[in-house]
């Protein structure tokens, strides 16, 4: 049977941990009545951040909604004549800036750019929609390296297909990307850098696939290549 002092003890121990409990609200609720005016704004900043919040979520979504609906209708009043067509897709395409429609009409105006032989015209569109962050924007990127390639900007052509390879996750897209990129890299007779290329895109492909040896054609090529040009330099 345990001792009156350690019973003692224990009711001690129980009214100090309530005492604590009590002192702590108190000092809590004395804390804020000195504070009152700092409590409120700092209320109504958070109240009007979360009303801010769930008022662009709604603007947002309307927005979206609004932009599929007029490109719909954009495309099935679409000018037959290119010219006037594209300023109807970059006007579009401004008005509902970072939507995923607007990155889409910035691709079309481009490729109808493109199809008209003005590939370098079709640059501006295709930046703003590889910069962004919709759905298209890997598409964005492809055509953007293919419309730097046309217009001599080989360099910086191969950085955007090395990009794209190393930002998606589709396989297929990724070895198309590296594959171009090793093509341009042989048009500089940079034949080393288009052979680990060239392996890289063939790693991802099942060993025995036709796809495969047609890389790994094309990989031998390349290296045959890069051991003649370092032929001069050893004899």
């Amino acid at each position: 049977m345990a001792s009156s002092s350690v019973a003692r003890r224990e009711v001690r121990k129980a009214v100090d941990a309530d005492d604590a409990v009590m002192l702590r609200a108190a000092e809590m609720a004395e804390w804020t009545r000195k504070n009152a005016r700092m409590v409120v704004t700092a209320t109504a900043v958070l109240v009007a951040l979360a009303a801010g919040l769930l008022y662009y979520r709604t603007w947002k979504a309307s927005r979206a909604d609004r932009a599929a609906l007029e490109y719909f209708h954009l495309k099935a009043t679409l000018a037959s004549d290119n010219g006037q067509a594209v300023r109807q897709l970059d006007q579009f395409a401004s008005r509902f800036d970072g939507t995923t429609e607007s990155a889409e009409a910035r691709i079309a105006a481009a490729q109808l750019q493109m199809v008209d032989g003005q590939p370098a015209k079709a640059l501006p569109d295709l930046r703003t929609a590889a910069d962004g962050s919709t759905p298209v924007k890997e598409q964005a990127m492809s055509l953007l390296a293919s419309a730097l390639a046309q217009t001599g900007k080989r360099q910086e052509a191969i950085d955007t297909y090395l990009k794209l390879a190393d930002h998606t996750k589709l396989e297929y897209l990724k070895q198309d990307a590296l594959t171009q990129a090793a093509a341009l890299r042989e048009q500089a007779n940079d034949w080393n850098g288009a052979a680990a290329l060239y392996a890289k895109a063939a790693e991802g492909l099942e060993k025995g696939s036709q796809d495969r040896a047609f890389l790994e054609l094309h990989l031998a090529e390349a290296r045959a290549n890069a051991g003649k040009a370092a032929a001069p330099a050893a004899q």
